[in-house]
């Protein structure tokens, strides 16, 4: 899996570019669909862009829950978009788990939550609401999360956290 995360068009365009080449089996993020369509047309990878409106470095998620699950259900109902990467923790003001409950319902995809993942009670909460996966990147690299300091026990806490919440 690799997750675009960039700060313009251009450089998701050439994030998304990049994955196609080496062949990544996951592209998840990005806020252009239909470029990123295009881009992986042909390509065995499977694409899961951001529902709802990102801004900002570090991305922030705006709009109204039923709005972005709005955007979910006709991201999801487009071909070539296999699921979405939702930034819950990252809406200014939405309950993250009632947010992922209801993108869950409305899509017709895997949901795979990212940004701002920092504890295990998180990862619960997530897979209780119905998501199917989550990225994990600062927290474990800033050793915030049990088993640390190191990578290592950070991920087999992680991982067992989530097999044991039903994650994939």
């Amino acid at each position: 899996m690799l997750e675009v995360v960039s700060t313009s068009e251009d450089a998701e365009i050439r994030s998304i570019s990049a994955a196609g080449g080496i062949g990544v089996d996951w592209v998840l993020g990005g806020t252009h669909p239909q470029r990123g369509l295009e881009i992986l047309d042909g390509t065995p990878a499977r694409y899961c862009p951001f529902p709802g409106t990102v801004v900002d470095h570090p991305s922030i998620l705006r709009g109204e829950i039923a709005e972005i699950a709005g955007h979910a259900r006709t991201l999801t109902a487009t071909p070539g978009i296999s699921g979405l990467d939702l930034l819950a923790y990252r809406h200014v003001s939405a309950d993250p788990v009632l947010l992922v409950r209801s993108v869950v319902a409305a899509a017709s995809g895997p949901v795979i939550v990212a940004g701002s993942i920092a504890s295990l009670p998180q990862i619960r909460d997530i897979a209780a609401a119905g998501a199917w996966g989550f990225t994990i990147g600062g927290a474990i690299f800033e050793a915030k999360l049990p088993g640390g300091p190191g990578l290592a026990g950070q991920i087999e806490a992680v991982l067992s956290a989530a097999s044991g919440a039903g994650t994939g």
